[in-house]
């Protein structure tokens, strides 16, 4: 059996987002929410919203992809129609716009006007997704342009992943950072779950038995994700709105990411069994890519390795040398 701990902590710190681009991200998010704010005050002679971080980035999962954007979300709260009935709100439609106004001319890129967001884009790939709400009553409802005013609390599922990570450890962060890599290097035409579905389904069913062997933790994490959905291929949102998220797949994207899964864990389990390190290496990068190191045994590991697999030699006094 092989351990390659050391070689996943050397992937992580490749995939991990570094402070710098994390402050590169923050400053951008905070120039877009200036923008807002003197729309708002300015143009509209509305209350200004309120901003609040949500998604990968503020559960501190988000990793640095191999040819992609950055994706940052950071929800608008409107203020000034907390005071209102539901019915008098402004249109989806309508909320969007202003959003819209407000961010245009900010980057080279015009921001797209998505269902359910408005996204600005930075040619340093990466991009701000921007969802809009209003805070009635306990939970918020997201302005979704073809859905109407719907039932959203993305507030709730970070606090609900932090409270998990508070209970289980860090190791559950590396874990989801090592589903998103293994999902950045493998999806193609069939795309796999979003980074919300696959946190979810980690902390869920996340394994503590390795806490000093995250390529254990991983896989016997994987393996217990796939356990349950073979036996029932159901997600619940873990807060409100407690919607199911993945019942509705279709089969073929059903059987697509169970294969995966299965196909994960088999080689998984190869790389473990290996007794060679450089052979486990070589199977962790068929499932993470390029990015996750190959190992190379030190000169003296490598004349030990050959001093013991050598075979005898016969000397002219006819003995083994």
């Amino acid at each position: 059996m092989t351990i390659c701990h050391d070689l996943f902590t050397e992937y992580h710190t490749t995939i991990y987002l570094t402070s710098d681009k994390k402050e590169e991200l923050r400053k951008s998010r905070n120039a877009i929410r200036e923008k807002i704010r003197k729309y708002f005050k300015d143009e509209l002679q509305l209350t200004v919203p309120k901003f609040y971080g949500q998604g990968s980035y503020m559960m501190n999962t988000t990793i640095v992809p191999i040819d992609g954007e950055y994706d940052v979300d950071d929800g608008v709260y409107l203020e000034h129609l907390k005071s209102k009935d539901e019915e008098d709100w402004s249109t989806p439609t309508k909320v969007h716009n202003w959003i819209v106004n407000a961010v245009k001319g900010h980057t080279s890129t015009p921001p797209e006007d998505k269902n359910t967001c408005v996204r600005v884009i930075y040619k340093a790939n990466y991009h701000v997704d921007l969802p809009i709400y209003v805070m009635k009553g306990d939970h918020p409802k997201l302005a979704h342009k073809s859905e109407g005013w719907i039932d959203s609390d993305p507030k709730k599922l970070t606090k609900w992943f932090n409270d998990e990570v508070s209970s289980k450890g860090d190791q559950l962060k590396r874990v989801v950072r090592y589903l998103k890599g293994w999902k950045d290097f493998k999806e193609g035409d069939t795309k796999l779950p979003s980074g919300m579905v696959l946190t979810i389904l980690a902390a869920n069913h996340f394994v503590s038995d390795h806490p000093n062997d995250d390529d254990k933790a991983f896989i016997e994490t994987v393996r217990a994700i796939k356990k349950e959905l073979d036996e029932s291929f159901s997600l619940v949102r873990p807060v409100f709105p407690d919607e199911e998220l993945i019942n509705d797949w279709s089969e073929t994207k059903k059987n697509n990411f169970l294969n995966k899964l299965d196909s994960l864990i088999k080689k998984g389990d190869q790389a473990i069994a290996e007794s060679d390190k450089t052979s486990a290496s070589k199977k962790w990068i068929t499932v993470f890519g390029s990015r996750f190191p190959e190992y190379e045994a030190p000169d003296s590991e490598a004349k030990a390795v050959f001093k013991s697999t050598a075979p005898a030699i016969l000397g002219n006094h006819g003995r083994s040398a």
